[in-house]
């Protein structure tokens, strides 16, 4: 989103209100809404930008400062922090997201040991999407690949499956009904909505019964649900207007004691 500076008077729209800032510290409360609602915004005068390489180093540069915080609010710390990136993600944020320098640790198609005799099953690849994202695979591969990843979970009832994106049909992917141009589709008013999640992830959770699955990708289909026994969670954040929510849950040496939705 492009910020104009007009001899010292810097000019934006969001959301199709015109926003004006005089002086830094206004610009940069302007530049903090825009990156509040996920937009990633640069000043200029107008001229010519490569949009697509300035694009990428301002998604490098917000990741590359989302891992330092997290460093430096962890220093003190003795919790582990695991990240996964998404099927919207570009992979040039793998690099910042690998360096040993920062404390969260990413553990993308990994399964990894975690405190309590937990193990941790993690993968950001999704089921085909309408708009060809960097990481998709179709269902077949999918559920091949989280298949293998499964085969080194020793005991589902004790493993956390964190996967990007959420089973199907299980109301934690219900997401409009595009048409060819991707734009929703509408009936008597209403907006059609429908399962947008992975027949994949639905195999893999129904076969393996894992203690709890934890996924995102849908955002405006929050919720929690039961297959089997596994007990499934989407927070659902709202980032367009600056709402982020997470789930707390313990888990004892019974199963899951506790669950709470919170947000921020």
């Amino acid at each position: 989103m492009p910020i104009v500076n007009r001899d010292g008077r810097y000019e934006a729209e969001l959301f199709g209100v015109h926003r004006t800032a005089r002086g830094d510290e206004e610009l940069a409360r302007l530049e903090r809404d825009i990156a509040d609602v996920g937009y990633y915004s640069f000043v200029t005068t107008g001229g010519d930008v490569d949009m697509d390489a300035l694009l990428h180093r301002l998604m490098n540069d917000r990741v590359e400062a989302w891992m330092r915080l997290a460093t430096e609010r962890l220093a003190d710390s003795e919790v582990p922090l695991y990240l996964i990136p998404g099927n919207d993600d570009d992979f040039g944020i793998d690099e910042i997201l690998n360096r040993d320098e920062f404390r969260p640790v990413n553990v993308d198609g990994k399964v990894i040991d975690m405190p309590g005799g937990l193990q941790l099953l993690a993968y950001g690849w999704s089921n085909p999407t309408p708009w060809l994202t960097p990481r998709e695979v179709p269902e077949e591969e999918l559920f091949a690949r989280l298949d293998e990843l499964a085969e080194q979970v020793r005991d589902p009832r004790r493993a956390v499956f964190m996967i990007h994106v959420p089973p199907h049909d299980s109301g934690l992917d219900t997401a409009p009904i595009l048409d060819e141009n991707l734009r929703p589709t509408v009936s008597a008013g209403d907006v059609l909505r429908g399962p947008v999640g992975s027949t994949a992830v639905r195999r893999l959770i129904e076969e393996r019964q894992p203690l709890l699955s934890i996924h995102g990708h849908i955002h405006e289909s929050a919720g929690e649900r039961k297959i089997g026994e596994t007990l499934s969670l989407n927070p659902g954040s709202e980032a367009n207007h600056g709402i982020l929510r997470g789930y707390l849950v313990d888990i004892g040496d019974e199963g899951i004691e506790l669950v709470q939705r919170v947000e921020g």
